[in-house]
C-alpha cells in the first residue's frame, strides 16, 4: 500500500506531516510564514497563510512537471520578395496561434510565476504529422486558413512553421507563493478545500479547487492539472447565501456552510463541468445548533454544529449527492475531515487531540468508535504526545482536507 500523509496545522500555523510509515509529526521546515488553512491532493499541497497569501507546495516525483509553450511564423509569397512577412491586411498575425486569430510573438511569453523556469530558447519543430520537414521545418498551403503540407507546390502562396519552447516548474516539496496577479479577488481567503481527482482522467493530475472568502463568496479555480499545477484563475461561483466553510471530496461531492448554519451542496458536477451548475439547500441537523462545519469523500458527508456534536448524512453518492437523513454520531469534536477510502478523522473539543474513526468499512461507512492518535512530534518524546496535540487546530488527510479556524 502505498505511503500517505496526514497533514496537520498547530494553532501557531506551523504545518506537520504524519506518514502511514513514520512514528512523529514532521514539521515542514522549509515554510518561513504561518498558515491557517491546508488542503491536499496525491501530487500537492495548497495552504492560505495568515497573511492571506494563497501557497502551493507540489510534491517532488520522478516525473517532471513541463509545459509546452507554442506559437507559429506565417508567411505569405509575393513576386519581389519570396516568402516574407509581408502579409495581407485580411491574413492572420506574422506571429499567431494555430488558428491565425491571436497575437503571439515570441516576446510575448512570459513565465507564470517565479516557481518556473525556462528549459532552453525557441526552436522550430521539424516534424509534421510524425515526418521530418523539409526547409527548416516549414509547412506550405494554398492560402489562410488551409489544410498545410510539408512539400512547396506550384501554388503554395503560404507557409508557417511551428515554434516551440518548454518550462519546467521548479519549486518542489517547498511552499510557493501564487502571485497576486494570479489572485486579484475583493476580499482575501478564509478556507480552501481541493478534490475532484476522479471526476475525470483527463488531463491527467486534475484537480478541483474550491475557495471561501472573507465576505462568504466561493471561487473555483481554473485549470489545475500535471502540467500547470497553480491553475489559471479564479471564477467566482454564484451563491444563495454566504459561505462560511466547503468541502471537495474525490469525486463530484461538494458541500458548502451558510453562515445561518444551513448547507448547500452542489449539482451537476460531471467531466465537462467540473464546477456544477446550480446549488440545493439542506437543512442543519439540529434545530437548535446550526451547522459550522462539514467535510465530504467520496460517499460520505460528516457535519460538526454550534453544539460540537457530530454528524452523519445517510444515502449520499454521486445519483444523491444530498442524502437522505443525518444521524447524530456519539463524540463531540471540534472539526472533522473525511480521508481516504472515507476514512474519518476529527479534533476533539475537549482536549484538541487529533482522533481516528475506528471501524470505517464500505459496508459501514459511518464507523465504531473514535480514537486518539498518540505520537509525539518532531524533538518531542513519546510520553509527551498528549500534550502536544492539543494543540492543532486543522488536520488533512494527503488526497482530502479539513480546516478550522
Amino acid at each position: 500500500m502505498p505511503i500517505s500523509l496526514l497533514w496537520a496545522v498547530d494553532v501557531h500555523g506551523r504545518v506537520y506531516s504524519l506518514s502511514t510509515a513514520g512514528q512523529q509529526w514532521d514539521q515542514c521546515r522549509n515554510a518561513q510564514m504561518e498558515f491557517k488553512r491546508v488542503t491536499a491532493a496525491q501530487q500537492c499541497c495548497w495552504g492560505i497563510a495568515c497573511d492571506n497569501s494563497i501557497y502551493l507546495n507540489v510534491h517532488a516525483s520522478d516525473l517532471p512537471v513541463r509545459y509546452q509553450e507554442e506559437t507559429y511564423e506565417n508567411q505569405r509569397w509575393n513576386p519581389v520578395d519570396g516568402f516574407s512577412e509581408r502579409l495581407l491586411p485580411s491574413d492572420r498575425w506574422q506571429w499567431s496561434d494555430v488558428s491565425g486569430l491571436q497575437h503571439q510573438p515570441l516576446d510575448g511569453f512570459q513565465l507564470p510565476s517565479s516557481s518556473w523556469e525556462w528549459e532552453g530558447d525557441w526552436f522550430v519543430d521539424e516534424n509534421f504529422e510524425g515526418e521530418p520537414t523539409e526547409r527548416e521545418g516549414w509547412t506550405y498551403a494554398i492560402d489562410f486558413p488551409a489544410n498545410y503540407t510539408k512539400d512547396k507546390k506550384w501554388n503554395s502562396c503560404v507557409r508557417r512553421r511551428h515554434w516551440l519552447r518548454y518550462r519546467r516548474y521548479k519549486a518542489m516539496d517547498m511552499w510557493a507563493k501564487i502571485p497576486s496577479q494570479q489572485t486579484t479577488l475583493p476580499d482575501p481567503f478564509n478556507d480552501i478545500s481541493c478534490g475532484g481527482w476522479d471526476i475525470s482522467e483527463e488531463p491527467r493530475g486534475r484537480l478541483s479547487l474550491w475557495a471561501v472568502s472573507l465576505q462568504g463568496k466561493v471561487w473555483f479555480r481554473e485549470g489545475i492539472y500535471h502540467h500547470n499545477p497553480e491553475g489559471w484563475s479564479w471564477e467566482e461561483v454564484a451563491l444563495p447565501g454566504e459561505v462560511v466553510q466547503i468541502s471537495c471530496g474525490p469525486g463530484d461531492l461538494v458541500w458548502a456552510v451558510l453562515w445561518e448554519g444551513q448547507f448547500i451542496v452542489r449539482e451537476g458536477i460531471g467531466r465537462d463541468c467540473p464546477k456544477g451548475s446550480s446549488w440545493t439547500m439542506v437543512d442543519s441537523p439540529s434545530p437548535d445548533a446550526g451547522a459550522i462545519h462539514v467535510t465530504v469523500g467520496a460517499n460520505v458527508v460528516w457535519a460538526v454544529t454550534k453544539d460540537n456534536k457530530v454528524w452523519f448524512r445517510r444515502g449520499v453518492n454521486s445519483h444523491n449527492p444530498c442524502g437522505s437523513g443525518w444521524i447524530h454520531m456519539v463524540g463531540e469534536m471540534l472539526m472533522v475531515n473525511v480521508g481516504l477510502n472515507d476514512q474519518v478523522w476529527g479534533i476533539s473539543s475537549e482536549d484538541r487531540a487529533v482522533y481516528f474513526r475506528q471501524g470505517v468499512t464500505p459496508s459501514e461507512l459511518s464507523g465504531k468508535t473514535w480514537k486518539t492518535i498518540s505520537v509525539p512530534r518532531e524533538g518531542e518524546r513519546s510520553h509527551s504526545s498528549a500534550s502536544s496535540l492539543q494543540r492543532y487546530s486543522s488536520v488533512c488527510r494527503k488526497n482530502i482536507c479539513l480546516c478550522c479556524g
